[in-house]
């Protein structure tokens, strides 16, 4: 995919890197004794990244376990169990070092990270933005598009980018099937259990014929037909897993209309470095050092 000049606006699953954090940096306490070691780590993981001169950041967070999925199912990720006490309390900290460090930083009640991500990036294509999503959920994989102005999904970790192409390597399914190929299939990390006994070499298989989760449950007299290790059996498991199926269509899809304000991306989302009053914020992390480090990222790309 051809990146050309059009401009785009990064958007950050800061979640997910302060999970990262947590797991891969060590702890630290403030000088007030509170654990501040993975907001620390998120924030030298963002210079990393911002070393790379992006000139739009957004970055995204998860507002609460909670949300409207549970409402539609209460089995959802109910397979996770609690953050480990001295991270739970970073979560807000985090949420005020990005707002600190200069960045818009979101998060909705109601709604998930991946949610705000999909509402950005449509957003951002109605602004004639391209849209880069830094994170390795699998889900997002819905959201890549290959027409201008493009969305692109990122590792921030390894850098390796996800176009169309690379959504039907990774998946099997092109970015537009990949919700109907996730209710077949399920997703385990989420708890959300998809049809029973078809696995992901089936379920790529009835997208590729059928094309989407209707109309392959408008054929289902068709499936025995396919040239498919069994196929015979498949059309009693999709009948006996209808109501799974749809339910996590229901789940996987993500919500591209989370209320996000009056947000201009082209004006609101350019980085220009940290808040003048942000000294005392990073004092208080005992971590002035990394207030400098973005000072520093900030003057050299002339924000």
């Amino acid at each position: 995919m051809s990146l050309g000049a059009c401009p785009e606006v990064w958007v950050i699953d800061a979640t997910a890197l302060l999970f990262r954090a947590y797991y891969g940096m060590p702890a630290r306490l403030s000088p007030a004794g509170e654990h501040v070691g993975a907001v620390l780590g998120l924030g030298h993981l963002l210079r990393g990244l911002l070393r790379r001169a992006p000139e739009r950041v957004v970055l995204v967070f998860d507002a609460g376990r909670l949300t409207f999925r549970n409402r539609i199912d209460p089995r959802y990720k109910a397979n996770r169990g609690e953050p480990p006490p001295d991270l739970a309390p970073q979560f807000e900290l985090a949420r005020r070092f990005g707002a600190a460090a200069g960045f818009v930083s979101l998060s909705v009640p109601d709604y998930e990270a991946d949610d705000l991500m999909a509402t950005l990036a449509r957003s951002a294509a109605a602004a004639g933005l391209r849209t880069r999503l830094l994170s390795v959920d699998k889900d997002l994989c819905q959201l890549v598009r290959d027409e201008p102005p493009g969305v692109v999904l990122e590792d921030p970790r390894t850098q390796a980018t996800c176009d169309a192409a690379g959504v039907l390597q990774r998946m099997g399914v092109r970015p537009s099937q990949v919700v109907d190929y996730l209710a077949l299939v399920g997703d385990t990390s989420d708890n959300v259990p998809g049809v029973p006994g078809v696995g992901p070499k089936a379920a790529q298989a009835l997208i590729a014929a059928f094309g989407d989760l209707d109309a392959l449950y408008d054929s289902l007299g068709r499936v025995a037909a396919l040239p498919l290790r069994g196929a015979k059996g498949l059309a009693a498991k999709l009948e006996a897993g209808r109501e799974a199926a749809f339910l996590a269509r229901a789940l996987v899809r993500l919500h591209d209309a989370v209320p996000l304000g009056a947000l201009d991306l082209h004006a609101h989302t350019r980085w220009c470095g940290p808040r003048d009053d942000a000294d005392e914020f990073f004092a208080a992390l005992g971590s002035p050092g990394a207030l400098r480090g973005l000072r520093s990222i900030a003057a050299q790309a002339g924000a």
